[in-house]
């Protein structure tokens, strides 16, 4: 049976004009399809030229959002881009069953779409920044008081909080990157979940868990690199290094062994003690350092971690680079040391 259908996604993806009109090859599991993109026809979009989907009234209508052009600061490199809603999903193949015959392809689809998502905005939130959680949204415009109603004194109202995003949209290569990531299983480095977590935490002003999440994510990213260089540093402090070797202990091995890193090390020190208040003494930052802290841990992932940042995408859209997963080693050479002040995160 030729599978093909339509998938409205949960949250609106942020792309670049050039990834429209193409197709797109992806899976989960076992499980292989294709993704066929919307029509180029701005503001809205269009349709795929999918066989079967102009039959269906409530595909092609004039209510249905394939694409959307929505308010917000997008770098000028990375002009045209518009807000992804739906796809068409075809050259469904999946494995057959003998003892569940009825866990056919289109089943399979409809059973792992979900976790394909997820899997699918998990990497373009690590690459773009993108907050993409379809379970605990923010919006741009929201009511002062939701919910209030006034009996006395009579008021409809007392305002609307706007705020335009900032967003970094996929080139055409990262979305065929990404849905190829997902096809072939393979999952983010766990301190870029954690980064995308500590991020979704401070935007949300949970601040005590952007903190917890923040420094762990350094934490995995300094061991890596510290004990990628145990054949450089000081016997002394090669020897600190075993199982219980914990972020203030990495910190210090760097401070002792005189490394370059990309952030300061009295800065790392500032990020443990906010760790450690809110780990053991329940203590939450204030916004200002919450973000201060995240932009840290971004700056320092960008420079040591597995996803190399080059360049101020935030600007220029600088492009991300995936080191040698095979490789445990990160670059020996100095890293100009960054600057870490400053107000809202950037990736």
């Amino acid at each position: 049976m030729d599978v093909r259908a339509i998938f409205e996604l949960p949250v609106h993806i942020w792309v670049m004009c050039d990834p429209l009109d193409a197709t797109y090859s992806t899976g989960f599991g076992e499980l292989r399809f294709s993704v066929v993109m919307p029509k180029d026809h701005p503001p809205f979009g269009g349709p795929p030229p999918v066989p079967g989907v102009e039959a269906h009234a409530e595909l092609v209508g004039e209510q249905v959002v394939w694409v959307q052009e929505y308010g917000a600061h997008i770098p000028e490199s990375l002009q045209p881009a518009t807000a992804l809603h739906r796809v068409a999903v075809t050259d469904v193949e999946g494995p057959s069953y003998d003892h569940v015959s009825w866990f056919t392809p289109e089943h399979q689809l409809a059973e792992c779409v979900t976790e394909w998502f997820n899997d699918v905005r998990t990497w373009v939130e690590i690459v773009t920044g993108q907050d993409l959680d379809p379970n605990h949204r923010v919006y741009d415009a929201e009511p002062v008081g939701a919910g209030l109603t006034f009996i006395e004194p009579s008021n409809d109202g007392l305002g609307v909080t706007i705020a335009t995003p900032r967003v970094l949209p996929l080139r055409a290569q990262e979305w065929a990157d990404t849905l190829g990531l997902v096809r072939d299983g393979k999952k983010p480095p766990l301190e870029e979940v954690l980064s995308r977590d500590a991020r979704a935490a401070q935007r949300r002003n949970a601040n005590r868990r952007a903190i917890i999440d923040a420094a762990t994510a350094l934490e995995i990213a300094l061991g890596r690199h510290v004990r990628g260089l145990a054949d450089q540093l000081p016997e002394t402090q090669r020897r600190r290094i075993n199982e219980r070797t914990a972020l203030g202990d990495y910190i210090s091995i760097a401070e002792h062994s005189s490394l370059q890193l990309a952030v300061s090390v009295d800065r790392l020190r500032w990020l443990k003690d906010l760790r450690n208040a809110a780990a053991h003494r329940g203590a939450g930052p204030n916004n200002w350092d919450a973000g201060t802290a995240v932009q840290l841990m971004i700056d320092f992932l960008g420079a040591h971690g597995r996803l190399r940042r080059t360049g101020e995408r935030e600007t220029d859209g600088g492009e991300w680079v995936l080191a040698d997963p095979g490789d445990d080693v990160d670059d020996a050479q100095p890293v100009d040391e960054g600057s870490t002040e400053g107000g809202s995160p950037r990736i």
